[in-house]
């Protein structure tokens, strides 16, 4: 299973960030003024300056070095540039050379130019507002995240002794300014796509991942062998969630000859090869990715693939990741170059299947939870006042909920207790929640090691013991009893929060 902790991204079960900077984290960009700047053009970048004597603003040390020419012209066709050289505020800075908006080419720079929103939520990416944070902060902070200007957050990792902020090298850091500091990077940062919040056209949406993958071209041969081994249906499951790292044409064409052959008259071979470039249950972006290097991630088939940043580029096992975050409505592509081979020795775990069909529950979670006798988790969710959440019937949950026994195994006088602070028992009651995603017991199989938000923002962690499956240490006595408005999983114990 996963060797190190894996945060998911999909709905709520989101990356666990650990933010660098403080709650003000935003840029005022509202009331920006393109004013000139009076910084000596002679400022060279030395490092940091331990007295502060001679330092300018961020702005003037850049414009001083001569080697962020298109980042102080991206800066000042925003009017950024007045907002990094306010000197009543702290900012951190990664900032890419001329050389890392080169690898963009002429056209995409200029284009960049011709769009100044896109131009502007770019840069923010890479700034950290109101925090000075030095090499040795942004170390500490390897494998977590920071929050940055935008609002998204970028990923802080270590490669070989090297500091990378998502796929970008840091390579140099510490270059100290009278309103903050500046670190240089050799790539410049991509902001995640993020989802448009705003009533769009259902047609304008992506498809799922085999209507996405059929409509780029470029995996033919992916789609063929997902028909052959009828794992295109499953990919094509709505109500499910999937990262797929998924080999081009010319990745399938580079096999010895007649691998391919021999693998379509194979249908279980094949559909056990495609199942390891399958993570079930979860839509893991590239930021999450670049988090997991150096760990290892259990696939569909049961077997696990290494994931690595190799130079500032990401790996699984030997194969490039040469396109990130290709969005569909059940989870995310990220094209590889060569197909992965699963070892010999791997044994399947619970695949990925679509919904059971003619299964059509008219009882919300909470009805559900009455009728079936859980008396004391139903008098804690109405004393708290969930139950108008679970009730309603276009919501979208995963219930792991305890038994009257379970409940009763704390006590009468803690029961009693928490009823009477409906805070701390919202709390808890939320830690059972995982809000507006539905995982069946065969896909919580496939989390066995994964860290999952749940609704009360801590994690819960799902095991695979002798007896049985786990979240936490509390034993699933009985999975996927189902209701209009998700799925309920019944657990031995109640879950405590950590926080608690």
């Amino acid at each position: 299973m996963f060797t190190r902790k894996f945060r998911l991204v999909t709905g709520v079960i989101a990356v666990g960030l650990l933010s660098a900077c403080s709650d003000n984290n935003l840029l005022d960009t509202d009331n920006l003024a393109s004013g000139s700047r009076d910084g000596d053009d002679s400022n060279e970048i030395t490092g940091v300056v331990e007295d502060g004597a001679g330092l300018v603003n961020i702005v003037d040390t850049a414009v001083g070095a001569g080697q962020f020419t298109i980042l102080a012209a991206a800066l000042q066709a925003t009017g950024l540039d007045s907002v990094l050289a306010d000197e009543s505020r702290e900012f951190t800075v990664f900032a890419p050379d001329d050389a890392a908006f080169n690898k963009l080419g002429d056209q995409a720079i200029a284009n960049l130019l011709g769009d100044l929103d896109t131009l502007s939520n770019i840069l923010l990416y890479h700034v950290i507002a109101d925090a000075s944070v030095d090499s040795t902060t942004a170390i500490s902070l390897a494998g977590s995240s920071v929050t940055t200007a935008n609002t998204q957050d970028a990923r802080l990792s270590l490669d070989d002794g090297e500091l990378f902020v998502n796929m970008s090298r840091v390579t140099a850091t510490d270059i100290a300014a009278s309103n903050g500091i500046i670190h240089v990077i050799d790539t410049v940062l991509t902001p995640p796509p993020v989802q448009d919040e705003a009533p769009v056209d259902d047609a304008a949406q992506p498809g799922t991942i085999v209507d996405v993958a059929i409509a780029n071209g470029s995996f033919n041969t992916l789609i063929a062998a997902a028909q052959a081994t009828g794992l295109d249906a499953v990919l094509a499951d709505p109500s499910s969630t999937f990262t797929v790292f998924a080999p081009t044409d010319d990745a399938f064409a580079a096999l010895p000859a007649g691998t391919l052959d021999a693998l379509l008259d194979d249908p279980d071979t094949l559909r056990q090869i495609l199942l390891y470039h399958v993570v079930s249950g979860a839509a893991v972006n590239a930021e999450t990715a670049i988090g997991l290097a150096g760990t290892s991630v259990t696939t569909a088939n049961g077997a696990d693939v290494e994931v690595e940043l190799r130079e500032g580029e990401l790996f699984i096992n030997d194969s490039k990741v040469i396109i990130t975050d290709v969005q569909a409505s059940n989870g995310i592509i990220h094209v590889i170059d060569t197909v992965l081979i699963p070892p010999t020795d791997a044994t399947p775990i619970a695949e990925p299947v679509p919904s059971p069909a003619g299964e059509n529950p008219t009882a919300t979670i909470l009805d559900v939870a009455r009728e079936a006798g859980f008396n004391t988790l139903v008098a804690a969710v109405e004393a708290t006042g969930l139950d108008t959440a679970l009730g309603h019937p276009d919501d979208t949950y995963t219930v792991f909920a305890p038994t009257d026994a379970a409940f009763a195994a704390l006590g009468q006088d803690t029961i009693d207790a928490l009823l009477a602070d409906p805070e701390t028992l919202k709390d808890i009651l939320l830690y059972h929640v995982l809000p507006g995603v539905v995982i069946s017991g065969e896909q919580a199989t496939g989390l066995v090691g994964i860290d999952i938000q749940a609704g009360n923002s801590d994690i819960v962690r799902l095991s695979q013991r002798d007896s049985g499956l786990f979240i936490n240490d509390s034993l699933i006595v009985t999975t996927d009893v189902q209701a209009v408005n998700g799925v309920i999983h019944v657990i031995d114990a109640v879950l405590i929060p950590p926080t608690l």
